[in-house]
């Protein structure tokens, strides 16, 4: 039954498309209703494609009924749709952690995050807390190689 139902995905190297996934941050695991790209698609699998994020330049395997087509090789990407993207919400990679500082106006601890893909000036400060509850080992790394007794603290209360 399922194969009446199933259609072809016919995307080439070098196209880009639109991808729909499943946003973590979800409980229920519900797809995002919107879709993000546009991606470009590197590499050809029998039930995937291996696409390709245009600024982080990160890879993503994903199957065919996620994808939409958005426009062959020709298109010329330029700083507008750099800038679309940018705005989208995937969630970059943490590179590293710089350092910390406790921000007064908002009451709360802050790690600056170098980001991969990103260039060093577009680090930003990002919640403790938040950073916490999305990569805890990758804090108490950064906990251990600190000797602010407040930060080591408020990192040991979080755990």
């Amino acid at each position: 039954m399922a194969a009446k139902r199933a259609s072809l995905c016919n995307f080439d190297v070098g196209d880009y498309v639109l991808w729909s996934r499943v946003d973590e941050r979800l409980p229920s695991r519900k797809l995002l209703a919107t879709w993000l790209g546009p991606f470009r698609v590197v590499e050809t699998r029998s039930h995937s494609f291996i696409i390709e994020h245009l600024l982080s330049g990160d890879k993503y395997e994903v199957h065919g009924s996620r994808l939409k087509y958005y426009h062959d090789g020709s298109i010329n990407i330029t700083e507008e749709i750099n800038e679309f993207v940018s705005e989208q919400g995937i969630e970059l990679g943490v590179e590293a952690l710089r350092e910390h500082r406790y921000n007064a106006d908002l009451s709360r601890w802050e790690l600056r995050v170098k980001w991969i893909g990103l260039q060093e000036h577009e680090a930003s400060w990002e919640s403790l807390n938040d950073l916490n509850k999305s990569i805890p080992a990758r804090v108490r790394e950064y906990a251990d190689n600190t000797t602010d007794p407040e930060l080591l603290s408020v990192i040991q209360e979080l755990a």
